[in-house]
């Protein structure tokens, strides 16, 4: 049996400046769309952060990890393009 949960989650990503954050935070908004149901995520910067947050309301926990890991696999990849 999968548990569901109602959940929040916060993560601020530091960059070595606020261009960064935002091409980071621009090239991520395309992948901003069709969710699982119950699930949705904000992403913003200020200055040199990028802020994530990930709310899931009933939602199985696998769910939530995997949305959360496949984000921060995305910032990777957007940070490795930017170094060049």
């Amino acid at each position: 049996m999968q548990r569901h949960l109602d959940i929040e989650i916060s993560v601020d990503i530091l960059f070595s400046g606020s261009a960064e954050a935002k091409a980071t935070l621009k090239a991520l908004i395309p992948d901003n769309v069709n969710f699982p149901k119950g699930l949705s995520m904000k992403m913003f910067s200020r200055g040199s952060t990028l802020a994530i947050e990930i709310t899931g309301r009933n939602v199985p926990a696998a769910t939530v990890l995997s949305t959360l890991d496949e984000v921060l696999e995305h910032v990777s990849v957007a940070q490795k393009v930017m170094e060049g």
